[in-house]
């Protein structure tokens, strides 16, 4: 399960988060152990009513620490508007579809239900806040 955190920063800071011994700690953030790009892309599926696209959040990464990491990556913006606009409702639907996806079942990292909505409800808190000061959000994996 790789270690992860989401931070607001610049791009530019992409160097400065990748370096940080706990990225969250150092910059506006929040710990998301077990999240990855893929469990991202199933996200933005549902969020956008489309089928799981692969390439999602595959780019080059902003910063690349070799095989075991770590690697900082930028959340797509229109994930991070998505996320930002959120209400409670919604957000509760959102989560409960999330967790019935393959990515969370007990085949691969079994999360319970309350688990992911936690989670994502934290993201979306990120996020909205990224969005209201013009930052990116930055994903900092580990393995």
């Amino acid at each position: 399960m790789p270690l992860t955190d989401f931070v607001i920063a610049d791009r530019k800071d992409a160097r400065r988060v990748c370096d940080a011994a706990c990225p969250s700690d150092e910059f506006n953030g929040m710990d998301a152990k077990g999240i990855d790009p893929v469990k991202l892309g199933t996200l933005h599926a549902i969020l956008t009513n489309t089928e799981y696209d692969p390439s999602f959040a595959t780019g080059e990464p902003l910063c690349d620490g070799g095989d075991e990491g770590p690697w900082v990556i930028e959340v797509p913006i229109d994930l991070v508007q998505r996320l930002a606009k959120l209400d409670a409702k919604q957000l509760g639907a959102v989560a409960a579809k999330w967790a019935k996806t393959e990515e969370f079942s007990p085949k691969y990292d079994n999360w319970p239900a309350d688990a992911v909505h936690e989670v994502l409800s934290d993201l979306a808190k990120l996020c909205a806040q990224a969005a209201a000061t013009n930052k990116s959000v930055l994903m900092w994996m580990s393995l």
